[in-house]
């Protein structure tokens, strides 16, 4: 069996997970990437009830 562990970005808290756009429920960390250039880390996410997607750069949602 394949493992996969998840790290957290630099910048993304658990609480941070995202909203989806179709149901509103939150969303689940799917995978993260390493981005270089100083840009910030690239994190994927999915609506288990949607099967929407989602990708951001960590700390790129404004916080309200």
């Amino acid at each position: 069996m394949l493992a996969m562990e998840l790290t957290r970005p630099t910048g993304y808290y658990a609480t941070d997970l995202p909203l989806c756009p179709n149901c509103g429920r939150p969303m689940s960390l799917v995978r993260t990437t390493a981005r270089s250039g100083g840009l910030p880390d690239l994190c994927v996410f999915k609506c288990g009830e949607c099967g929407v997607w989602l990708s951001e750069g960590a700390g790129e949602r404004p916080s309200v």
